[in-house]
């Protein structure tokens, strides 16, 4: 029996520009992975443009309570302490839950992960390297606590090895796996 979770933590960088999931994230893009260090400049930039882009295009009476919530997220993720923990909460909350119920960790798949590439019909799309990296770290996460996992997806937002139209996508997350250890 293999038990399996998903996590998309933090859900305001791996869903940027992903108009299905509510009226946040279609205005929140350009956002960095990871939102500090060398990319600080990068997230103060993006976060002016979001600013920009809720004040003239979301509706009025969201316009604070959106920007609000963006400059909350993303203190949540501000330091690299901050961003592990947020990353690592559904780790722990699964561990815990197995210990408590006797499932080995080798029986547990992170059935679903991953950060958007760029939405259908949006402009943005994020950089592989950003991608890479957070592929990189999630990878790190489920594996250090003996967690199988599988990314998402194969081709379209979130593709892999396919953008849309059968293009091929970039090739930076699929390079991170190439360079794991077998096990």
């Amino acid at each position: 029996l293999i038990w399996s979770f998903h996590s998309y933590a933090p859900f305001i960088l791996t869903h940027q520009g992903a108009g299905w999931t509510g009226d946040v994230s279609p205005y929140a893009t350009g956002l960095p992975y990871p939102p500090f260090g060398e990319n600080k400049a990068a997230v103060d930039e993006a976060l002016a443009a979001i600013r920009a882009r809720v004040r003239a295009e979301a509706p009025f009476l969201r316009r604070s309570g959106i920007i609000a919530f963006v400059e909350e997220e993303l203190e949540k993720i501000a330091t690299p302490e901050k961003l592990r923990a947020v990353m690592a909460e559904p780790f722990v909350i699964v561990d815990r839950w197995a210990k408590s119920h006797g499932i080995d960790p080798g029986n547990i798949l992170l059935g679903e992960f991953g950060m958007i590439r760029q939405e259908y019909d949006h402009d943005f799309r994020t950089d592989p390297k950003w991608r890479a990296a957070y592929y990189r770290d999630m990878i790190g996460l489920a594996e250090s606590h003996g967690f199988a996992w599988s990314m998402w997806g194969y081709g379209g937002a979130f593709g892999v090895f396919e953008e849309f139209e059968s293009r091929p996508a970039e090739s930076d997350v699929r390079d991170v796996v190439r360079v794991l250890a077998p096990r």
